[in-house]
């Protein structure tokens, strides 16, 4: 009896996994969905098709989940949007109820694109440490001519032109694409810094910085090369190599820390790579979504430039109810040495790394952590204004949004004991900030409008007890 009992059991098995291959199948085939038809743009006098064509997830004859629908759409805006050649960007579809194909326009606003952008830099590492001051004395002024969407290919010219107190000059120009598949670009470019001020050190959290009078005690030509790899629409790997010829007077380089080397003039190499895998809504300033990237940089020579880092950031994006919305991020760094020179070390406080409520000071280091965080209301969500008496859509629609802000900071540097070079017996002292626990909280209003305009007005509190207001031209995270 073993025997058919078996074999009965058996073909049942068989048959009930049939049946729920059966209904399984059954089950998707009756899930609706349209065939992917024609794609027309309008709008785009100087962009190529084939340049928004690229920012679809999808391709003409491709099957689409009417359920999924909104979703896709939603990203492909996004995704057009953030090439940010457009001040707007609308989507229609067309479905053909005989066929089941689904017809897509896109219109599109073009921005302009040629900029003659004037830069003025202050002499302190931003503009609320040089708002204590009002330092005129020291302004470098210029004009960075910019020309965005070159041959309508999404391609990016910049020309640097930098007088007064410390001078640039300089250009590059980026190719998003070289291929027909659109995965692979170039860009390079080369530029000349000559600087009268030096920041030589850190005292007291701040920068100290070394005057020089007649020739530039720090001069800088620099140079690099990108290979760009876009294998998706979200994911990007740069990279880089660069050289770097640096001299250095006297006066600088015996300052103790500055360099690992008493070599004035001093050149290396730098191989520099980035994995970014972005998904946010709006790249300038994004309400939902999430932003990822790794950065490895090395330099060589390896024994006097001691410059060898690990740097991620991690950001995520929430619209929890309504006008709500909440927003985080994580930045760490990693050096791979105890000993660095002070020129080629950064911790916190330069650039966007900061801790807010910490702006005026900088806080030099190995290896940092940075936590931020912000709960934001939508005080005006984002609308649209005409301005009637300009007749170039290309200015005269202009969205505008407020959010006000409620934010928590954290940081910690992390920071060896270094001798100063030559000087066995000499150690650079510590700043109070360094291996110290830190955190900022505070209220902010964020202002944003076309062109990637963002002005961030804040106010906060430090452990330290001190209370600052504090502006910003860039997304709080």
């Amino acid at each position: 009896m073993r025997g058919p009992a078996a074999a009965v059991t058996r073909l049942l098995k068989q048959a009930l996994a049939l049946l729920f291959l059966v209904f399984i199948l059954n089950s998707r085939a009756q899930d609706p969905y349209v065939i992917a038809g024609t794609v027309s743009i309008s709008g785009n006098r100087l962009t190529h098709p084939n340049i928004i064509l690229r920012e679809l997830k999808f391709r003409e004859g491709d099957s689409l989940m009417v359920a999924r629908l909104p979703q896709i759409l939603a990203h492909a805006k996004e995704n057009i949007f953030n090439t940010r050649l457009f001040n707007f960007v609308t989507l229609d579809t067309v479905i053909d109820p005989q066929t089941n194909r689904m017809n897509l326009n896109i219109a599109v606003i073009e921005r302009w694109y040629a900029w003659p952008i004037p830069y003025f830099q202050l002499s302190d590492q931003d503009i609320n440490a040089w708002l204590q001051t009002w330092d005129w004395t020291k302004l470098t002024y210029g004009i960075d001519f910019t020309f965005f969407n070159v041959r309508g290919r999404n391609e990016t010219l910049k020309i640097i032109t930098h007088l007064g107190f410390n001078q640039k000059y300089g250009f590059n120009y980026k190719i998003p694409y070289i291929n027909s598949k659109q995965t692979l670009g170039i860009s390079f470019g080369a530029d000349m810094d000559l600087n009268h001020q030096v920041a030589v050190n850190t005292r007291n959290n701040k920068p100290d910085y070394y005057n020089g009078s007649g020739a530039y005690p720090k001069e800088l030509t620099y140079a690099f090369g990108d290979l760009l790899l876009r294998p998706n629409i979200y994911v990007i790997h740069t990279f880089r190599l660069s050289y770097s010829h640096y001299y250095l007077q006297d006066t600088v380089l015996h300052q103790p820390g500055f360099s690992l080397t008493y070599n004035n003039n001093q050149d290396f190499m730098t191989f520099w790579y980035q994995y970014k895998n972005d998904h946010r809504d709006v790249q300038f300033y994004p309400l939902r979504g999430w932003y990822f990237d790794l950065e490895f940089s090395h330099s060589m020579p390896y024994w006097f430039t001691h410059n060898t880092y690990i740097k991620s950031l991690f950001r995520k994006y929430f619209q929890f109810s309504g006008r709500w919305y909440y927003a985080l991020s994580l930045l760490g760094k990693l050096s791979l040495e105890s000993q660095q020179p002070y020129y080629l070390q950064r911790g916190l406080g330069y650039n966007r790394d900061f801790v807010r409520g910490y702006e005026y000071y900088v806080v030099d280091g190995q290896h940092y952590l940075l936590f931020k965080d912000n709960i934001k209301f939508a005080i005006l969500p984002e609308r649209v204004e005409k301005i009637n008496f300009i007749n170039t859509s290309k200015f005269n629609t202009i969205p505008l949004a407020l959010y006000a802000n409620l934010f928590v900071d954290m940081g910690y540097v992390y920071a060896y004991r270094q001798k100063a070079y030559g000087l066995d017996d000499v150690y650079i002292p510590f700043n109070t900030l360094q291996n110290t626990f830190m955190m900022g909280y505070g209220l902010g209003l964020d202002f944003t409008t076309y062109y990637d305009i963002v002005i961030s007005l804040e106010g906060s509190l430090n452990l330290m007890g001190k209370p600052g207001i504090y502006i910003h031209f860039i997304a709080p995270i």
